[in-house]
């Protein structure tokens, strides 16, 4: 049985964040419970879909977990550039596109059982998937 995430840290203020924050500086990721509710969501996608998946796909899971978990936690985390674009296509390669475009609508559907409004979701999923397509470069094979 997948483990339920809590809306609890999900609904937390940005006051309720470490004091390294200055006063009005808070990103999505701090809005909706961090790194912390991010990796319980992403571990939770794969629960639920691993029970469906052959040996084979379950396999890269748990690298996918980890590399999914990290890239949404940067592209809600909202640093300043050129970081933030380097970092996410350094984060981006090797995500599988299948699963990551899965994990997303789990990630909006999740945020309005959660109570977070369609627009707040959308924007998330918006913010993380505008990164990943302008961080997806094709790999070239050096000949």
């Amino acid at each position: 049985m997948p483990k339920v995430v809590s809306a609890v840290p999900a609904l937390r203020s940005c006051s309720q964040h470490s004091a390294i924050q200055t006063p009005g500086e808070c990103t999505l990721l701090d809005i909706i419970g961090g790194r912390v509710f991010v990796d319980q969501l992403v571990t939770e996608f794969y629960q639920a879909i691993g029970k469906y998946l052959s040996s084979e796909d379950t396999s890269e899971h748990g690298k996918q977990t980890t590399r999914q978990a990290q890239f949404i936690s940067h592209a809600l985390a909202e640093q300043a550039e050129p970081v933030h674009s380097a970092r996410a296509s350094f984060l981006a390669r090797g995500l599988n596109p299948a699963l990551f475009e899965g994990l997303m609508e789990y990630f909006e559907a999740r945020l309005l059982e959660l109570g977070f409004s369609p627009s707040f979701g959308g924007q998330l999923v918006r913010t993380v998937t505008d990164l990943y397509d302008r961080s997806e470069t094709p790999l070239s094979i050096a000949c």
